[in-house]
């Protein structure tokens, strides 16, 4: 096994997710630390330019480019990623805590007995070793794991977890080709795409998160104004997505999507356990709610104690103030 650091590069519409530069600036640290090789993993269907855009920020860049690989399934990505680990062996895989990472690395993971952190959102590289953060029961638990060096470690990452450094000089690429293996019981018989223009709600940096407490499905619209007017995303909670106010790609929680963004607002959240842990790792949380009692700002940076449907039109017309002035 060498004690290069790989990372997995996602990418979507051919474009590499911001979450993936954030990893590979990230793994020019650790990459530093044990005075071995960056390489970024490139996987999919005309993804050339994407390997391009990933080359400034690792020393070697693996492009694996074929028509099979237009569309992710687990079994035909994880037998290329299976095959470029088995050829390199290196020390650390990195990826992203998406919906592609949670459904592909413990199943690469399982295949190579490798060591497996997920959902991590932090490290700390003093002394010799490696220490990876890792939040436990809703953020309650804070844990540090140190993987033991003689076996690959692969850890995925939440979104917004480290900041994107600037690229540098252009490393090479090297092209590898490996056969996509098909085994899966259920054949996909289309996909289907829903055009939106929206930043990707785990990418964003702001995030305005409604509950039950918006009452209806039309009062998400003050919620998406706001997000509008500072650049980020609307949210909604299970009770919510149940109620088919919003849609699931817009859930954050355990069963929906984690998310880390500078600044959250929790609109109308009582602040279940299932919600938390999908967003307990935010930089700052405000929680608006009229029940001061609510769970939610047990979490919360800074609270407010009246009805969101008072405070929201006053937060509204503030950002367009400062819009203007601007």
């Amino acid at each position: 096994m060498t004690g290069d650091v790989f990372v997995f590069v996602e990418c979507k519409d051919s474009v590499p997710r911001k979450a993936s530069l954030e990893l590979l600036s990230v793994g020019r640290r650790v990459a530093s630390q044990f005075s071995s090789g960056l390489f970024a993993v490139v996987v999919g269907s005309g993804v050339k330019d994407a390997a391009e855009m990933v080359s400034g920020y690792a020393d070697t860049t693996l492009l694996v480019d074929n028509e099979s690989l237009a569309d992710y399934g687990w079994d035909t990505y994880g037998s290329v990623l299976e095959g470029v680990l088995k050829k390199y062996e290196p020390m650390f895989l990195f990826g992203t805590s998406s919906v592609t990472g949670k459904d592909l690395f413990p199943r690469i993971a399982v295949r190579l007995q490798a060591a497996m952190i997920s959902d991590a959102v932090g490290l700390d590289l003093e002394g010799k070793g490696i220490k990876i953060k890792k939040p436990l029961f809703g953020g309650k638990v804070i844990s540090w794991l140190a993987p033991k060096a003689d076996s690959m470690v692969i850890v995925t990452f939440r979104p917004n977890s480290f900041t994107v450094g600037n690229a540098g000089e252009k490393g090479r690429i090297v092209e590898e080709h490996f056969t996509a293996e098909t085994n899966r019981g259920i054949k996909p018989i289309s996909f289907e795409k829903t055009g939106s223009k929206k930043v990707d709600l785990q990418e964003a940096d702001f995030i305005i998160c409604g509950g039950r407490g918006m009452k209806s499905a039309e009062h998400f619209a003050m919620l998406d104004e706001i997000a509008d007017l500072m650049g980020g995303r609307t949210g909604a909670s299970r009770t919510v997505v149940d109620s088919k106010w919003r849609e699931y790609d817009d859930q954050i929680g355990k069963s929906g999507k984690t998310v880390s963004p500078k600044l959250y607002i929790g609109c109308g959240l009582s602040g279940a356990l299932h919600h938390i842990m999908g967003m307990d790792t935010s930089r700052v949380i405000v929680a608006i709610n009229k029940d001061p009692n609510a769970p939610i700002f047990q979490y919360a940076d800074y609270g407010i104690v009246d009805d969101l449907f008072a405070v929201l039109p006053a937060l509204k017309d503030e950002l367009k103030k400062t819009r203007e002035d601007t």
